[in-house]
């Protein structure tokens, strides 16, 4: 049988490492190495995770010292990996019951794919329905490369060969490593997009993708280009207009008024996403219910489409 090996990279993540934990141990696939990279946890994560490691020594292992950061957590944790397939699961995500076994059902019944992802569902931090809307498509590296990111890395399952051959993720990115990873291995090895394989994703504003703003967007931009791009994918532009805004707010408060101008220029490298960025901007500084309020409101539900391959009963 499969081993199937899941790093989970965690730093002070108490409030959330419990429920995910459950959510791999829970799996109905029994052949599983479960190994939680803790970067030096302050908060009691590392004893939450040592809790059930005591319970289930023969699939977990906790591991804590000190990274350089999640790509390096998760690096370490791949090096340590004895699976024949690999991947790795944030601390404030979570599988279904099946995804382990419907992502090895899949590996076993098509021996020529290398790696494969699946449907998510956003929520938000309390698990309630996130009005984010992420377009999940089939595999076309072209797409990847010019639409945006489709493929949301806690659906992602990889053959060790996968790894082996292309190497590890590249630590000297902190926002956009799971994108660039994909770049560089699909030149290799196409995916497979697989709408049984699904997991839940919490988006808040301390994630990484949320938090980010500006400094996330020119490290995309650089992924981007360092792959043959030549500007920021479609799904991107929008964020980027938000991510000057911000920067724009910034140099407004401090009076930096060099920096306001050279920003107010950069605002416009994308003209028709102006408008739609900056109500997006300015929907975020709503107050949270209000935003949320309007947020279920005017944007479409992602998962009310029956036809859509990663629509949720």
């Amino acid at each position: 049988m499969t081993l199937v090996s899941i790093v989970a990279p965690v730093y002070n993540g108490a409030d959330f490492i419990e429920e995910s934990i459950q959510s791999v141990l829970g799996q109905t696939y029994p052949r599983l190495e479960y190994i939680i990279m803790d970067g030096g946890s302050q908060d009691g994560t590392v004893e939450i995770a040592q809790r059930y490691a005591a319970l289930h020594p023969d699939k977990m292992t906790v591991v804590s010292e000190r990274d350089s950061g999640q790509s390096n957590a998760i690096n370490k944790g791949w090096q340590r990996a004895k699976g024949d397939v690999l991947t790795w699961l944030n601390a404030d995500d979570l599988y279904l019951p099946d995804t382990v076994e419907q992502a090895v059902r899949y590996f076993q019944a098509h021996p020529q794919t290398a790696w494969l992802y699946g449907c998510p569902r956003l929520v938000n931090a309390d698990g309630t329905p996130n009005a984010f809307r992420h377009h999940t498509l089939p595999w076309n590296y072209d797409q990847l490369l010019k639409f945006g990111c489709y493929i949301t890395q806690p659906t992602v399952f990889l053959r060790r060969e996968v790894v082996d051959q292309c190497g590890l993720i590249d630590e000297s990115l902190h926002y956009g490593m799971d994108y660039d990873y994909w770049l560089r291995i699909g030149k290799r090895y196409p995916a497979a997009f697989v709408p049984q394989v699904r997991a839940i994703v919490k988006i808040f504003p301390e994630t990484k993708s949320r938090s980010g703003g500006y400094k996330r967007l020119l490290e995309l931009e650089q992924i981007v280009r360092r792959h043959g791009g030549a500007e920021l994918p479609a799904t991107l532009r929008h964020q980027w207009v938000e991510g000057v805004l911000d920067e724009l707010a910034r140099a407004v408060r401090v009076g930096q008024w060099s920096e306001f101008q050279a920003r107010w220029a950069e605002l416009w490298r994308y003209p028709r996403w102006v408008g739609h960025g900056t109500a997006k901007w300015l929907l975020r500084r709503l107050p949270s219910g209000l935003e949320r309020c309007l947020r279920r409101r005017l944007v479409k539900d992602p998962y009310a489409d029956p036809d859509d391959p990663c629509a949720w009963t």
